[in-house]
């Protein structure tokens, strides 16, 4: 079974309260799912296309229902709108290659 990766784009709206109502949380969370950041921020050089966000994560699970089950989770659900309420985003779960 293949390791998943959630990929997400931010463009925040409020960075204070994006950091202090997710960002400052949401690493426990995907912990509790045995998942781990591979990419949390940091200098990105555009190539092709336009710019996303004002910050890219990458984060590595050991499979897809462990993915989702982060996604879904009671404790990830609370702290979400500190996302979703100061921030313009892209989350995509993939599979990686076997």
């Amino acid at each position: 079974m293949p390791k998943a990766y959630v990929v997400g784009h931010a463009t925040l709206t409020n960075p204070e309260k994006f950091v202090a109502e997710y960002g400052s949380k949401v690493e426990e969370t995907i912990q509790a799912f045995g998942g781990q950041f591979l990419v949390r921020g940091g200098d990105i050089s555009y190539r092709e296309g336009e710019k996303l966000g004002d910050t890219d994560v990458v984060v590595e699970f050991p499979d897809r229902e462990s993915a989702i089950a982060w996604e879904e989770s009671e404790q990830y659900q609370a702290i979400l709108p500190g996302r979703t309420e100061n921030a313009r985003t892209y989350l995509i779960i993939i599979d990686g290659v076997e």
